[in-house]
């Protein structure tokens, strides 16, 4: 009974940590309808920042994760503003267009981040000891991640639902044109949102980078993962994500423990290809969306 329980909990707290990876993806996607591919070269970069603040000022990554959103969060304005929001998007091939460019920013950052720290594997030995909770043995570094992991996405979900800033963000989610009409300024928060979902992924990244090594060649891996998780929830949907973690976790913990570590990933794959055949919209998205 008490591996159940045990595989149970890290089952859901590495969902947290999945979860805070697909978080910045699936806003932008909801508000832009643009899907990122260079994701997860924004979460390696965050990573890789955490690592040289720890290395080189001695902060934790908990500590990190303010300095590491506030860079990533001006990278987005600047690649929002700078890139995206000169493409044209009207007309069939809009979203073409935005898949070449983030496509090439994937490379543009893969290769400055191999600059940078270089091509070899990279972690942060942060609370590397058990948390033991009667019978129950965790690991500390899993726990600390998936606390804050959790706690930005209530603090995301907070913005969102009780601020006027997060407000016009959903407005401009359900209606571009009905915003626009209302006066918001609908440019300004497609900006807005990349740069915050940008700032998402390198605080996922300070996280996730205590629990698993990153290479400058890591991201299309987390990119494919992330994308994953959002259709697999459905494309633009919160709570569809954040069950579609959860159930990753579980199943990666679960597949582990009676399979072996390979047959994890395979498990969860064959799980999002059955959902694309049965119920293409995602967990909880609507028909015709993904």
């Amino acid at each position: 009974m008490g591996t159940l329980v045990s595989l149970l909990l890290l089952g859901l707290m590495w969902g947290g940590v999945y979860l805070l990876m697909a978080q910045g993806l699936n806003l932008i996607y909801g508000v832009m309808r643009v899907v990122n591919l260079a994701h997860g070269d924004l979460i390696v970069m965050g990573g890789l920042i955490a690592f040289s603040l720890f290395h080189h000022a001695g902060l934790s990554p908990l500590l990190a994760l303010a300095p590491v959103f506030a860079l990533l969060f001006v990278l987005g304005l600047l690649i929002a503003a700078g890139v995206l929001e000169r493409i044209e998007e009207e007309g069939p091939r809009g979203e073409l267009r935005t898949l070449f460019a983030t496509f090439g920013l994937s490379y543009l950052l893969a290769n400055t981040s191999f600059l940078i720290w270089g091509g070899q594997f990279q972690s942060i030995p942060f609370l590397q000891g058990a948390l033991v909770l009667g019978p129950l043995t965790l690991p500390e570094g899993l726990a600390a991640a998936s606390a804050a992991a959790f706690a930005l996405a209530l603090l995301l979900h907070l913005f969102l639902e009780r601020t006027l800033t997060g407000k016009t963000i959903r407005a401009v989610a359900q209606s571009p044109l009905g915003a626009a009409a209302s006066g918001i300024a609908v440019r300004w928060v497609r900006v807005f949102t990349f740069a915050l979902g940008t700032a998402l992924a390198g605080a996922a990244g300070a996280l996730v980078i205590c629990l698993v090594p990153f290479q400058s060649a890591s991201g299309p891996d987390l990119t494919v993962q992330s994308f994953t998780l959002v259709a697999l929830g459905g494309l633009g949907n919160m709570l569809g994500a954040w069950l579609a973690a959860e159930l990753l976790g579980l199943i990666e913990v679960f597949a582990q423990y009676t399979l072996g570590p390979d047959a994890a990933t395979a498990a969860f794959y064959l799980l999002f290809i059955l959902f694309l055949i049965v119920r293409p919209q995602g967990l909880l998205g609507q028909a015709g969306r993904v």
